[in-house]
């Protein structure tokens, strides 16, 4: 594919950031703005994916603060059948029970 030249007018502080992104990749200046023109599409491909994916993440952190609301809603009615279930243990318990259980205490 030929290539054809075009002109562009750069601030001298981004031309001085090609230049070093250029040498990091080991290419020329020319070779790299080509690559980055060509990756372009790859670029918003990637950034639509973040979108997705931050969109998932979020969904994601609700579902758990609700499963977090619902094991404490739990945990507290746990609770207070363990207390019921004691004082139904205690109130039903055979008179020398509860005396032994008033004597120990």
């Amino acid at each position: 594919m030929a290539k054809e030249s075009i002109t562009i007018r750069l601030e001298g502080e981004l031309i001085e950031g090609l230049e070093e992104e250029a040498e990091e990749e080991g290419v020329s200046r020319s070779e790299y703005i080509r690559q980055i023109l060509r990756e372009r599409g790859e670029t918003e491909e990637l950034r639509e994916e973040v979108d997705t994916l931050q969109s998932r993440l979020e969904s994601r952190e609700e579902r758990v603060s609700e499963l977090e609301e619902q094991l404490a809603r739990r945990s507290n009615i746990e609770e207070k059948v363990d207390t019921l279930a004691k004082r139904q243990e205690t109130s039903n318990a055979p008179f020398f029970v509860k005396w032994y259980r008033w004597w120990r205490d």
